[in-house]
């Protein structure tokens, strides 16, 4: 797609995204196309996500308004917390903002965000649905000097700092179920994606990739496997820029906290929010299944399992909450 289609798409974004009827002849003249070309861009955006309707003399409307992430905010609010280090870029279209930030693109302290992702990914590289302009689809870009050993509570941290941003925005009871989902009540909120990259004895380049469901339509998540709800669901009136905002400066204080105390200094808050504590659990391991009851997490972030055999410690696998007996 080109770069002039993607300023096209975005201003027809912006004219709709009051949620009111708008006709095709004043959509035209507000981008100087043909009402045919109108035609077609409506359904470039119905291909992404976007849900709408078309009335014959009324014209188009978004069946729910939205409004498109800010970068001129979003870096605003970062500099009056501190973080005038940092770096802030929002593409409307891109395959997956991890996969942006990696390699070539990688940057030290740079939030890369998306409106839409075509590829995105959740764990075990299974597709992450991102329709456009509902979630929210971002990456950090962090270099650190820590041994690979120390990092393995880094995804636990980073589900840290975003129930602490929900936490300020009034959102409570949010959980994290280790070593990477955002869930509430046993729904799915979100996941945390991350890749390292570098050499393994010396600097490293961490990617940290979220996806946190805000107001994703039922007709594009039908691909969804597993119980999912949207952030709007425990509140309506939280912008997707507002959560955005505090996730990434909670996101900056976590990480030099990390850096500086290791894992370990976050052990008690993460035990106040482990979904996976006091409950059977079930981890999948080379199509081997292991159960236990949780039992929290250690100093490295490894998850702690209570078998019959004692308490096991699990470093990776698949976990699942449900299990028959």
């Amino acid at each position: 797609m080109t770069e002039h289609r993607d300023q096209q798409l975005r201003q027809l974004i912006s004219l709709l995204q009051d949620g009111e009827f708008h006709s095709g002849q004043k959509l035209a003249d507000e981008l100087s196309v043909s009402r045919a070309y109108i035609w077609k861009l409506m359904q470039q955006l119905e291909e992404l996500g976007l849900e709408f309707e078309s009335v014959t003399r009324k014209g188009y409307r978004l069946l729910k308004p939205l409004q498109l992430l800010n970068p001129e905010q979003l870096l605003q609010s970062m500099i009056n917390n501190g973080m005038s280090d940092w770096q802030c870029e929002v593409l409307l279209l891109t395959d997956s903002t991890n996969q942006q930030l990696k390699g070539s693109g990688f940057c030290h302290k740079k939030l890369l965000a998306a409106e839409y992702q075509s590829a995105g990914r959740g764990r075990r590289g299974r597709q992450w649905v991102s329709p456009l302009a509902s979630n929210l689809y971002w990456s950090v870009g962090w270099q650190t000097q820590m041994p690979v050993q120390q990092l393995g509570g880094l995804s636990l941290i980073v589900g840290l700092a975003i129930i602490k941003a929900l936490n300020k925005l009034g959102i409570k009871g949010v959980q994290l179920k280790w070593p990477n989902d955002i869930r509430y009540q046993g729904r799915k909120l979100g996941g945390i994606l991350i890749e390292l990259s570098g050499d393994m004895a010396g600097a490293l380049q961490v990617v940290i990739g979220v996806g946190l469901n805000m107001q994703m339509g039922t007709s594009v998540a039908k691909s969804i496997e597993q119980e999912w709800m949207n952030l709007h669901e425990l509140a309506p009136e939280v912008s997707r820029q507002q959560v955005l905002a505090e996730m990434i400066i909670e996101l900056n204080q976590a990480l030099e906290t990390f850096e500086q105390k290791g894992f370990e200094s976050f052990q008690a808050d993460w035990k106040a929010v482990d979904e996976c504590f006091g409950q059977k659990v079930s981890i999948l391991q080379h199509n081997q299944e292991l159960k236990g009851i949780g039992a929290g997490v250690d100093a490295t972030g490894a998850l702690l399992l209570q078998t019959g055999k004692g308490i096991v410690p699990i470093y990776a696998g698949e976990v699942s909450l449900r299990f028959r007996s």
